[in-house]
């Protein structure tokens, strides 16, 4: 019995890592190089959590699923793998998404 229960358990905690299905801009953005420095790797983190917001919010309005093609996924799992703390996410966005960049990418 007890071994089941922890087999269930590790399948079932496999199922909420896997990816879903990504769209190709959602791969583009999940696997870009990663940043060679910390200013980069800060620009990048930056506005993270408006994007998510915004994302929800369009995706909504377009009566689709929350997490449609795995950009949300995506954005918040490239956020996991920069190791970006809440703060950094919630800080206003750098320019990484914003169009035209509000500021170069950093060296």
């Amino acid at each position: 019995m007890r071994f089941t229960v922890v087999l269930s358990a590790l399948a079932l905690s496999a199922c909420a890592t896997q990816p879903p299905a990504l769209s190709q801009s959602a791969k583009t953005h999940l696997y870009a190089p990663m940043p060679t420095s910390e200013a980069q790797r800060v620009w990048e983190c930056a506005g993270v959590s408006n994007v998510i917001e915004g994302q929800k919010f369009v995706l909504k309005l377009q009566g689709r699923p929350e997490n449609w093609g795995g950009e949300i996924w995506a954005t918040r799992e490239r956020g996991k793998r920069l190791h970006c703390s809440q703060a950094e996410m919630d800080a206003p966005d750098m320019g990484n998404f914003s169009s035209p960049p509000k500021s170069p990418r950093p060296r």
